[in-house]
């Protein structure tokens, strides 16, 4: 074990009144170390080994009481924490009804805030409580890198959220972080990694539960393995619950199961059985007003306007009527899933394209906001 160098030991000395012992007693061992004969000879060698050894413990003593010391004045004040609790609590509840860039700059200046506390000396209590803090701060940004198109941003907070997690041994924020994971590699194609990912994580808590099932199921629809996707659509709606949001993912009702239901659906080829799940979708959010969450509502029109598209007798007219209505539904609250899912859609009206209902479809979304981290 290296000693601390003279200046610290002085400083110390200084500190604690010693008048030199400290800065001595240094001295001495650090002689004894390296051979260095003391300047009187008269104690005899089991007399300095004795000196020194007791010196040394004094040393040592006076330097846990400081780092003591640090630690007790180092932890944020007991107000201060419950800020943060109270700030994530209050971002989990608005979460799916706030733009994205309002949110953001919230999320971020707590995120510092935290990250700034973890890098200090603080008890293990608080130690806990800000690792817990830090990892749903950081799944919410990962959300929010998400939710505005950047991927790479996303999954780089994810992994850290994760960590928290895994630290803290959070059930919600562990499933939260596997949904995130998931939904990263679905929108990127690889839907064999978005559900073997959930293998890494712990069971689904029943807050989550009915969630990342329905991750699972459209991807398994994605993959054309409609049995497992029919298999966790049924999980789903066994484990449908309609609880307040907690920090983290948010749980999952009626109104994204049946958008998820029909979805799924879609991708195996049943169109005819899937659009009665995405009226049923678009009905209850509707129906919930300004407590909707904006993106899924697009996501559910947007299901349906697919499958109006997909019947045998299209009907691309009403099909770009609802587009326009999804443009309705996320003004002010663009998100890179919807926008990019309403580009497929206009693609899918190709034929069509004469039809006025899908050039003003076309005009409105060339001029849509659409989502970016700057802005």
């Amino acid at each position: 074990m290296g000693l601390p160098s003279e200046t610290v030991i002085r400083a110390i000395d200084t500190a604690v009144g010693a008048g030199g012992e400290l800065v001595e007693l240094r001295a001495r061992i650090h002689r004894a170390r390296l051979g260095i004969p003391e300047p009187r000879e008269e104690a005899s060698s089991t007399d300095r080994r004795q000196m020194l050894g007791a010196g040394a413990f004094t040393m040592l003593s006076t330097l846990a009481a400081d780092t003591s010391r640090k630690i007790a004045h180092a932890d944020p004040d007991p107000l201060t924490l419950v800020d943060i609790d109270d700030d994530i609590d209050r971002i989990a509840a608005i979460y799916a009804t706030t733009p994205h860039t309002v949110l953001l700059p919230q999320v971020e200046r707590r995120w510092v805030q935290v990250d700034t506390a973890l890098k200090g000396r603080s008890s293990l209590a608080v130690h806990h409580r800000l690792s817990l803090a830090a990892g749903r701060l950081s799944y919410f940004a990962s959300r929010l890198a998400f939710n505005l198109g950047d991927f790479t941003t996303a999954r780089h907070l994810a992994v850290l959220a994760g960590q928290y997690a895994e630290q803290t041994q959070d059930a919600v924020l562990l499933a939260s972080v596997a949904g995130m994971h998931s939904g990263i590699a679905y929108y990127r194609n690889r839907y064999d990694v978005a559900v073997s990912v959930f293998g890494e994580y712990p069971p689904d808590p029943p807050y989550l539960q009915a969630r990342n099932a329905a991750y699972r199921a459209r991807a398994h629809g994605r993959l054309g393995n409609a049995p497992a996707a029919r298999a966790e659509l049924a999980l789903m709606h066994r484990s449908l619950i309609d609880n307040p949001p907690r920090p983290g993912d948010l749980p999952l009702g009626e109104a994204a199961a049946g958008m998820f239901t029909a979805s799924t659906l879609a991708s195996i080829g049943e169109g005819q059985e899937a659009e009665p799940w995405a009226r049923r979708s678009v009905a209850a959010h509707e129906a919930a007003g300004p407590r909707a969450n904006r993106e899924e509502w697009g996501h559910a029109l947007l299901t349906l306007a697919t499958s109006l598209i997909s019947r045998q007798r299209p009907e691309p007219e009403e099909a770009a009527r609802i587009g326009v209505q999804v443009l309705d539904v996320v003004d002010g609250h663009p998100t890179h899933t919807v926008t990019q899912r309403a580009g497929e859609m206009l693609g899918m009206l190709t034929d069509h394209r004469g039809l006025p209902a899908v050039v003003d479809f076309h005009e409105r979304l060339a001029t849509a906001p659409r989502p970016a981290l700057t802005a």
